[in-house]
């Protein structure tokens, strides 16, 4: 599954002004746009969610902030130069104190609840553990909280920060960006708490701890391996009396074969090196095929 950056919409990504739901007044927070660029070329998938209780109180319709949004759409794209640069739109259009039946109530999706963000963590198969969410008030850090997400308020104002307790705290998108780029592959531990609405401690693995696991994982897709050899070659042992010179040397290519494929998926991170090892182990099997023809004919 894929980690995402959940991210709210009025104060976040556009100004919260009277303007933010007229879709010819769209204007984006400075430094939005490389900011979600940077996000997107990091593998997270970007997902807005957000409350629209002007519905409920009757200053725009749903069909209102879905145009809102299609624009939204347009303008990231066109300052970021990507497609479709925020995936999916949630809204929230319910508000206990409306003023328009059928939307005058509370709601699981509206925020500091997280029904919103578990439903998107849903329907597009995302990872809540390496997932975050970045907002600039407290109802954006406890739903996301909530939905198991870390979090990044976007404020300076200590009150304001106090209240929401989030995992970090940045003055600008851009250095919410910076944090979450710097801490993504921290370790999450939650801690016991009194209350589920308390603030959730986090502690956060070292960076030389990590790529210490990450040494562990690949040691023991090695190990692995070379386990799978050894079976190859205990059964290659057994039909050696059976098998011909050249098919031999033909099965003693294809465990070759196996390992070189074996190292090359061991380096998936670095492509040159994974793109080396996979077009010397391909090259093997071409030699294998070749042979085993020779010795049909």
């Amino acid at each position: 599954m894929d980690p995402a950056i959940f991210l709210d919409r009025d104060g976040t990504l556009v100004p919260d002004d009277e303007g933010a739901g007229n879709p010819a007044a769209i204007r984006l927070v400075d430094g939005v746009a490389p900011s979600l660029r940077r996000l997107r070329d990091a593998g997270f998938r970007l997902v807005v969610a957000t409350n629209q209780g002007g519905v409920a109180h009757g200053r725009f319709t749903e069909a209102d902030v879905d145009a809102y949004h299609r624009r939204l759409g347009e303008v990231l794209d066109a300052a970021s130069g990507l497609k479709r640069t925020v995936e999916r739109f949630y809204y929230c259009p319910f508000h206990p104190k409306g003023t328009v039946p059928g939307y005058t109530r509370d709601h699981p999706w509206r925020k500091p609840k997280p029904g919103m963000i578990q439903q998107a963590l849903q329907d597009m198969e995302l990872d809540a553990d390496r997932s975050w969410i970045i907002g600039d008030s407290p109802r954006d850090i406890e739903a996301g909280r909530a939905a198991g997400l870390r979090t990044v308020l976007v404020s300076r104002d200590r009150a304001r920060i106090a209240e929401a307790a989030p995992d970090f705290s940045a003055a600008t998108v851009t250095e919410a960006v910076e944090l979450i780029l710097r801490h993504r592959d921290d370790s999450l531990v939650a801690t016991a708490v009194a209350s589920g609405a308390a603030p959730i401690a986090r502690t956060r693995r070292s960076r030389a701890t990590t790529r210490k696991l990450r040494r562990d994982r690949d040691g023991e897709r090695l190990r692995r391996s070379l386990a799978e050899l050894t079976e190859e070659v205990r059964a290659l042992r057994l039909r050696r009396a059976e098998t011909g010179a050249i098919r031999l040397a033909a099965m003693g290519l294809q465990l070759l074969t196996i390992l070189v494929a074996a190292v090359a998926f061991l380096n998936l991170g670095d492509t040159d090196t994974f793109l080396r090892w996979i077009a010397g182990a391909a090259l093997l099997q071409l030699v294998t095929a070749t042979i085993l023809l020779f010795d049909r004919s």
